[in-house]
């Protein structure tokens, strides 16, 4: 399922998405979305940054997994349709095939979420 509608920019060790929910997404519910929703946004960011790198050194698109976070911080409850939610992912650390990503979920340039993921990469 994908859940992000852009990756906006992209460097070596980060990138940045855009999501903005709608009415019929997955995960909305009566107007809203948890917050916890963040984490996919997270692990998509991060497999956008991964992808996108791959494809730039001429390869393909691969697989890759959301093994798990150590922490994520939330400011909101729910998410409501219609804002724009800027996520940045920074890659921390990589053992290939295997990484680690500082992210952020942020809302007109509020903070709303933070955390940590760690992914497997596809080859």
């Amino acid at each position: 399922m994908l859940m992000i509608d852009a990756l906006v920019a992209h460097s070596e060790d980060e990138c940045t998405c855009t999501k903005t929910f709608r009415e019929g997404d997955p995960l909305v519910e009566g107007g809203r979305v948890s917050a916890l929703a963040v984490i996919e946004l997270f692990a998509q960011a991060a497999a956008a940054h991964f992808g996108y790198a791959g494809i730039l050194r001429g390869g393909a698109l691969s697989s890759g997994a959301l093994l798990g976070t150590r922490r994520i911080d939330l400011a909101l409850g729910t998410l409501a349709i219609g804002d724009e939610i800027t996520i940045v992912a920074r890659r921390a650390m990589a053992i290939p095939p295997m990484a680690q990503f500082e992210c952020t979920a942020s809302i007109g340039g509020r903070v709303i979420a933070s955390g940590s993921i760690n992914v497997a990469m596809g080859s």
